[in-house]
């Protein structure tokens, strides 16, 4: 299984490089085309391109609102603001369901320590996705945090008790043997800047194959839009996307697919009728607009104000929507920060 992740905001900075990368004529072995998960952050999305992605198939998940460096040290309330208010975002911004929105990544694989899991279990979160592993021989597969995390916690804010039923999908540290790049968690932190497109794609071919070789551990490729500001990256990807569709019993999963096969695991010749994995029986959420609405926004956030451009489907709130504030209509909103809101 391979699993393409992308952190950050969606707009015209990168919508067109994902539109490549997920090309009609990429599919799986089940003839479904291939799709990602998104680790959505507020700022400077297009909620327009962002519910185009949930509609086309590609799956949604939380990073932050504010993606601020620190958030570790932060507590409950604060955790909850930045969860619970990108989900409430997405939903009245990009039709997305909370339903339909169930993992997060922490902003810099920064770990919020036992307090964001405790978010994540509190409002219905079944999956996160912010522990580094340190490089290792053998690549380790999501598990859940019923038990203590089996690796070291490179971040050094990883949880330090159970959480029975929260499942954590690692990303493991991406190198080649002779360490030529270095070693990265996220795929643009390797240093392949001199590389040409075919020794970007050896390189990843050389990392993929310790997971396709060994233990078959889901291969994790997380991307910020900093890849696709390369040509040479690009390029060298989509020649290893290409490749590697043509090896055996390779598919391309979403975050939530992988564990549903981890949970319940079929064998490789009954995966062309898995339903967990056939967008034939995909539940479509209503059709994205032609004409979005194009909104410049007074931003209030603890200095002078600035303006935010922001496009959605929906009508244009009052201000730039941000923390205890969700919908932007100029109201602290806590209510659904209170305990008694939980799901349970």
């Amino acid at each position: 299984m391979i699993i393409l992740t992308f952190d950050g905001a969606v707009n015209v900075n990168n919508i067109e490089n994902y539109k490549r990368l997920f090309s009609a004529n990429r599919t799986n072995p089940n003839g479904c085309p291939i799709r990602g998960t998104f680790f959505i952050a507020h700022e400077y999305s297009d909620y327009e391109m962002i519910q185009r992605l949930h509609y086309e198939g590609h799956e949604l998940a939380v990073e932050t609102v504010t993606v601020e460096k620190g958030l570790e040290e932060h507590g409950y309330d604060r955790w909850a603001q930045e969860m619970i208010g990108m989900k409430e975002i997405l939903g009245k911004f990009s039709n997305i369901t909370g339903e339909d929105i169930i993992g997060m990544r922490g902003p810099y694989l920064r770990p919020g320590r036992n307090t964001q899991y405790e978010v994540l279990q509190d409002f219905g979160f079944v999956w996160d996705s912010s522990v580094g592993v340190p490089p290792v021989s053998i690549p380790m597969w999501p598990h859940t945090l019923d038990y203590k995390i089996p690796y070291e916690c490179k971040a050094g804010s990883c949880p330090t008790r159970s959480f029975p039923g929260v499942w954590e999908l690692p990303l493991n540290a991406h190198f080649v043997e002779s360490n030529e790049g270095g070693h990265c968690p996220y795929m643009d932190q390797c240093v392949l800047f001199n590389h040409d497109p075919e020794q970007v794609a050896e390189w990843l071919q050389e990392d993929f194959e310790r997971y396709y070789k060994q233990n078959r551990a889901p291969y994790m490729m997380p991307f910020h839009t900093t890849w696709f500001q390369q040509p040479e990256l690009e390029k060298g990807l989509l020649i290893f996307l290409d490749w590697v569709r043509t090896q055996k019993d390779v598919w391309f999963v979403t975050a939530t697919q992988a564990l549903l096969w981890i949970t319940e695991p079929k064998p490789a010749d009954a995966l062309n009728v898995f339903e967990s994995w056939d967008c034939k029986k995909r539940t479509v959420p209503p059709q994205p607009c032609n004409l979005p609405n194009k909104c410049p926004l007074v931003f209030k956030n603890k200095g002078p104000s600035q303006t935010r451009y922001m496009t959605t489907c929906f009508d244009c709130p009052e201000q730039y929507p941000w923390l205890g504030d969700f919908d932007g209509n100029g109201e602290e909103d806590t209510d659904i920060y209170n305990k008694q809101n939980r799901k349970k």
